[in-house]
């Protein structure tokens, strides 16, 4: 990968919007003109051909523009499976891909915030990138003898919020074939405002240090002298990628503990903080020694109170007692989760999009085992 500074200025992006959606377009035009002349068994290979060309464009065009719109388009795979699998795949691909951005900017960006340059605080700072994020990169460093991880944000990147709404709503829209994805992005869009406040993500992140009380569990400890609005400093954590441990070969047994500890963490903090993590991209797990599993990135967390949360539970209660569908779907309106509209309008998108993912979690307590890669 090369280093490129981030485009920041609107021309530059929208620039690179508008090469990209052409791209599209010409793709999506060729594949159509292909189905066409081809058999009902070619066409399946061309359509699958054309979405795997479609899905490229937009992983390179979020590589250049970096930032917001990969965040977008990591939720976006994550809340809308009705996407083509090629789509999810390559998004699911990058996670921690994010070309990394010009030295000298990470070294100007810590100067302006901390009012030194990274050779003035650390012991030691790597210039070189160990993961780039959606909305910075993370460099390792030594502080006071300890290993830490310094998150810098991409300088210009509340700035691009804009041109990285509109691409994706754009691209989005050629995927979805009909459904209505602006709620999602307008929810995506309110949830990325909080996590380029970084001062926000060490609250959060020293709240769940403080009061998620596993042994099992590692959360990173803030450093609060060295960290700002755009520079945030932690505690480095030394373990295995999501890829790197699976393709350890690691034991079954050993996956249903790390898998059973992501379960446990999360209702726990659900039902007991009232806080969830809610960016559960594989990037923000760390497989670590001794059956640990770190947890980072806490940019994105979503508070839930207790007027949400009973009848949230009851909700549940209600689908593994197989309740009628309609009374599934009164409660999914006083959550405010479904519109209200016409029942008839309301099971129609109830039935074709939510019930769906409902069956995922809900299946399992219907017998006494359950095969996930059958369902």
């Amino acid at each position: 990968m090369t280093d490129k500074s981030l485009p920041t200025t609107k021309l530059k992006r929208t620039t690179l919007v508008a090469k990209a959606a052409l791209k599209i377009g010409a793709t999506q035009t060729k594949g159509f003109v292909k189905r066409k002349l081809s058999s009902k068994e070619d066409d399946k290979i061309h359509q699958k051909n054309t979405d795997e060309q479609t899905a490229q464009i937009i992983i390179d065009s979020l590589g250049a523009l970096k930032g917001i719109s990969v965040k977008i388009a990591q939720q976006i795979a994550l809340g809308m499976p009705f996407l083509p699998q090629e789509y999810l795949e390559k998004i699911s691909k990058s996670f921690n891909q994010i070309p990394p951005i010009n030295k000298a900017l990470i070294r100007k960006v810590i100067k302006q915030e901390l009012g030194s340059y990274p050779h003035e605080i650390f012991e030691e700072f790597e210039s070189e990138a160990f993961g780039a994020a959606s909305l910075g990169q993370v460099h390792k460093a030594k502080l006071g003898g300890e290993d830490v991880a310094i998150k810098v944000q991409y300088p210009g990147i509340v700035k691009s919020m804009e041109s990285d709404m509109s691409m994706l709503k754009f691209a989005m829209k050629r995927f979805a074939k009909g459904e209505n994805i602006d709620h999602l992005i307008d929810e995506v869009n309110e949830r990325l405002k909080e996590e380029v406040d970084y001062i926000k993500e060490a609250e959060n992140t020293k709240y769940f240090y403080k009061h998620l009380s596993n042994d099992k569990i590692i959360i990173p400890k803030i450093h609060n002298e060295e960290s700002s609005q755009k520079v945030l400093t932690s505690s480095y954590l030394e373990g295995m990628s999501f890829d790197t441990f699976l393709d350890s070969n690691p034991s079954q047994e050993t996956r249903d503990a790390y898998a059973q500890l992501i379960f446990d963490t999360f209702f726990i903090s659900l039902y007991k903080l009232k806080q969830i993590h809610a960016d559960p991209n594989p990037g923000n797990f760390i497989f670590m020694s001794k059956g640990r599993l770190g947890m980072i990135d806490f940019g994105c967390v979503k508070k839930i109170d207790e007027a949400f949360l009973k009848p949230f539970n009851a909700l549940h209660l209600s689908l593994i007692h197989k309740e009628k569908d309609e009374d599934i779907v009164e409660q999914y309106v006083n959550l405010k989760m479904i519109k209200p509209a016409s029942m008839q309008d309301m099971l129609a998108f109830y039935r074709e999009v939510i019930k769906p993912l409902d069956s995922l979690y809900i299946e399992i307590f219907y017998e006494d085992s359950y095969d996930f890669k059958e369902h």
